[in-house]
């Protein structure tokens, strides 16, 4: 837990971003295994501050998606903090996360500009 506060800056909280109907099956079965978690091992998440990026380079085909404040604390998978392309470190859950961890849910739109823009830390 130590090290999960000191890479996420001392946010209690790791961000998934899904779909709508993605945000349902998982809250409907209660975890959530997105193809990733099979194909590498792991479920990408996102600390608050590269939200609005995360969105922009990888759910663009999305006009909104639900933004997924997880207490880190109650995730019961592994996180790890590790670097990514950018050189920046990010959240990787080692598991099916429990939807129990969930402790608010946001929605995001693009905006007329055809960009997400998610304010940090999200409401």
């Amino acid at each position: 837990m130590d090290r999960l506060m000191q890479a996420g800056g001392g946010d209690p909280f790791v961000y998934l971003m899904m779909g709508p109907d993605d945000f349902a099956r998982a809250t409907d079965r209660g975890t959530w295994a997105p193809d990733s978690l099979g194909a590498e091992g792991f479920i990408h998440a996102s600390p608050a501050d590269q939200l609005t990026r995360v969105a922009n380079k990888h759910y663009r085909r999305f006009d909104e998606v639900r933004v997924v404040a997880l207490r880190a604390d109650r995730v019961r998978p592994e996180i790890r903090w590790e670097p990514a392309g950018d050189g920046r470190l990010y959240p990787h859950i080692f598991g099916p996360v429990n939807m129990d961890a969930v402790e608010r849910v946001a929605t995001a739109r693009k905006g007329a500009d055809g960009l997400f823009s998610i304010p940090d830390p999200v409401a």
